[in-house]
This record gives C-alpha cells, sequence and structure tokens, in this order.
C-alpha cells in the first residue's frame, strides 16, 4: 500500500503500475480506486497508471470541511511528488469535475483528459437525482427492491453491471454519517461551467445514453463549453461505459490519447 502525505498532513492512498506516459485515474463520489480495476490492466501495457483514493474515500484520510480545491490540491502534490511534469488524466462522474478542475489549474500538466459522465449541476447530489425522477415508483419499496427496480434506468447493460457492482463492491459502506455529509457538501457550489471556456486541454467527453443519474445531455452541455473537446455518446450503456461498453470504450481511448502525440 502507497501512501502520500500531503503538505496538509492528509495521507493519500495511491497505486502505481506500469510504465510509460503517465495516466492519473479519479474515480467518482462513494467510490475507490478499484472501480476503475477493468481499465487498469490494459492501460498498465502502454502507460504508467496511478490511481488514486480522493480524501474521504477508500484507505485516504478523511479530513472535515474539504472542498473540490483540496482534491486538486491532493492530486497536484502527488503527482509532483512522484516526478510527473506532463500525464493524462481520466475522471469518473464527480470525479469527472476534479480532473477539469486539475487540467484548469495545471493547464501545463495535463496533456489530455477523459470526461466520464461528467455533471455541471453540484446543487443537488447525482445519487438522489435518480431517486427524485422515480419517487412515485419507489417510495414503498424495500430499500433492496428499490435499488433492484432502478437497476434498468441505470445501465443499459444490466448483467455486466451487476457483476462488476457485485466484485467491486466500494468501501463507503464504513463510512460515518458525518464522513458521508462531508463528502457531500465538498461538492456543494462548485462553479465548473466557469472554469470551462478556460481549460484548454483537449479533451474527450463520454456519456452512457441510459445513465438515469447524470443525464447524458450534461455531458454533450459540457463538451460543447471546452473549446478543444469532442462528445461521445454510449448508446449501451449508463453509468459504467468502461464496463458495459469495455471494447469501444477502449478503442475511443486510445484512438484520443494517440491523437494527442
Amino acid at each position: 500500500m502507497n501512501l502520500f502525505l500531503t503538505k496538509e498532513n492528509v495521507a493519500i492512498h495511491y497505486e502505481t503500475v506500469g510504465s510509460g506516459f503517465p495516466i492519473i485515474l479519479i474515480h467518482g463520489v462513494f467510490q475507490d480506486m478499484e472501480v476503475f480495476t477493468p481499465l487498469i490492466k490494459d492501460l498498465s501495457k502502454q502507460y504508467q497508471v496511478i490511481s488514486i483514493d480522493l480524501r474521504g474515500h477508500g484507505l485516504s484520510d478523511t479530513p472535515f470541511d474539504s472542498r473540490v480545491d483540496d482534491y486538486i490540491s491532493d492530486i497536484s502534490q502527488l503527482i509532483k511528488g512522484l516526478y510527473i511534469r506532463k500525464a493524462y488524466v481520466i475522471g469518473l462522474e464527480l470525479g469527472a469535475t476534479v480532473a477539469a478542475g486539475l487540467a484548469y489549474k495545471n493547464p501545463n500538466l495535463i496533456d489530455g483528459m477523459i470526461l466520464i459522465n461528467p455533471t455541471d449541476d453540484h446543487q443537488s447530489f447525482p445519487e438522489n437525482r435518480i431517486y427524485d425522477r422515480h419517487a412515485d415508483e419507489i417510495r414503498t419499496l424495500p430499500a433492496e427492491d428499490r435499488e433492484k427496480y432502478l437497476m434498468k434506468f441505470r445501465y443499459k447493460n444490466i448483467k455486466k453491471a451487476k457483476k462488476f457492482i457485485k466484485a467491486h463492491l466500494p468501501s463507503n459502506a464504513l463510512q460515518t454519517m458525518e464522513e458521508e455529509i462531508t463528502i457531500k457538501r465538498s461538492f456543494k457550489d462548485f462553479d465548473l461551467q466557469s472554469l470551462l471556456p478556460d481549460i484548454q486541454t483537449k479533451t474527450l467527453v463520454i456519456s452512457g445514453l441510459y445513465d438515469g443519474k447524470i443525464l447524458y445531455t450534461e455531458g454533450q452541455k459540457i463538451s460543447e463549453l471546452i473549446p478543444n473537446s469532442t462528445f461521445k455518446l454510449f448508446e449501451e450503456s449508463g453509468e459504467l461505459p468502461f464496463v458495459e461498453e469495455y471494447d469501444k470504450f477502449l478503442k475511443e481511448m486510445n484512438q484520443f490519447f494517440d491523437g494527442i502525440n
């Protein structure tokens, strides 16, 4: 297990595998680095892959009153601590917000980024949106039946999604309510939209058509606001394009990164 201590004395858990040009992987909220397990094996054949547990997640420390700028600072410090001068970054959901902020604050460090199911709405928590959209259908269901019912509004390939979720349960089950509230609050009022027009990093935005949590139209909007951006809609995917359409994701990712050089 690798731990990096920031200048604020926050321990950040990270793993690095492979060699070559560095790629930083940033998971979403209430996830951990394990969410990228399907990608790491193939990525590490060509790249140095650095996967990170954001503060408050996985095996990293959980300081209270964290903000998006703190996530960005932690990763920036880690990158410099690993003597990385340039890197690519891949961010998932609210991890895409962190990735965009990282590119905005470090324009000479991030050569290219992929944003997966990004959102520009930081007033409501993504997990709550799908419950709100289907409140009338699920309000009387037991919690377990509720989650089963919502699967069809979260994924296109439910079989693949179920298999992946079973094998990669996130570590947030051990979080206290106070820690959970801290993480939710960390994204509150972060103005991502105002940053996007000034991001010059070459960007690929990927959204799943069947993601009922973060709608693909949010990804389209974000892509339109980033000057050097391309949008790809994965029509057989929901929340997990890199699981549900793995081969297509690898193809799009490789073409994108190869086109930067």
